[in-house]
């Protein structure tokens, strides 16, 4: 069974506006790591020769074009993550329409691309934000990849959620990040945090687990989860913890998962689909 493999390419101070008050060192020293992590994933996908869904951030389009148009050049799909990195728990219709018209703007300069799919910043498509949906559909994407169908930690999470892929009323597809049901619980094996702080065994575990109970795998992690050398200044506490924890390990981990498993883009696992 193929699974899909994403990547939500974004950098913290992109999506945040931290480009206009840190120094321009600290910028090169971030954007240094973009590229070189953004780029330990193009190679280990061509070693395994696999095509992957990169969600870009419509203000890293705009500021990296270069990045962008490479990663298209070496086959991937692009698709869009919204421009600020915004929730949309923060916006309403209008605010939205004016940040996605930005982010397919900041993509097309970059790459040529009209994107197809949509990822939302905190995967905050949710029972209170599905009109996200009719505006999507505004502006003709085919799919969305925003919902968490658990509800064990905040900020996101949608707990009674379709847990397969499944076609929205508008006509946009929609396609959950996975995770395995064991003993009636809701187990997330979707990558990000989750695929640094499970043992590889129990992550393996939980995807075959996925697997065999009909489901795809929608795996998905960002750049400065690749054993980064970010100063880590952002966050703190617990938060730190969690966006940091088992960096070191995760292109171990990646290739690891490439020889467990095939992985397809976004757009091909659609093109398969029946629905």
């Amino acid at each position: 069974m193929k699974n899909v493999f994403s990547v939500d390419l974004e950098s913290w101070y992109y999506a945040n506006g931290y480009q206009k008050s840190i120094s321009k060192e600290l910028i090169e020293k971030y954007r240094t790591d973009l590229w070189n992590n953004t780029h330990c994933i193009l190679d280990l996908l061509g070693k395994y020769n696999t095509k992957a869904t990169f969600f870009v951030l419509g203000r890293l389009a705009e500021a990296e074009p270069d990045l962008i148009h490479e990663i298209a050049g070496r086959g991937h799909e692009i698709a869009c993550h919204g421009f600020e990195h915004r929730s949309l728990r923060e916006m309403n219709s209008g605010d939205f329409r004016k940040d996605l018209e930005l982010s397919i703007n900041a993509i097309y300069n970059a790459c040529g691309v009209v994107p197809k799919g949509y990822r939302a910043p905190y995967f905050s498509i949710e029972k209170d934000t599905q009109w996200a949906f009719d505006v999507l559909k505004e502006f003709n994407f085919k799919y969305d990849s925003s919902i968490q169908p658990i509800r064990f930690h905040t900020p996101y999470g949608s707990n009674g959620a379709e847990m397969k892929a499944y076609k929205h009323e508008t006509g946009i597809i929609e396609i959950p990040l996975s995770c395995a049901e064991i003993l009636n619980m809701r187990i997330p094996c979707s990558g990000g945090a989750y695929f640094r702080f499970y043992p590889y065994p129990m992550f393996n575990y939980l995807l075959n687990k996925c697997n065999k109970q009909g489901r795809k795998g929608i795996f998905y992690l960002h750049p400065w989860e690749l054993g980064n050398s970010n100063p880590k200044i952002e966050v703190k506490g617990i938060n730190k913890f969690r966006k940091y924890y088992n960096s070191n390990k995760t292109k171990e981990r990646i290739e690891r998962l490439f020889q467990d498993y095939k992985f397809v883009s976004m757009k091909d696992f659609i093109n398969n689909l029946n629905l």
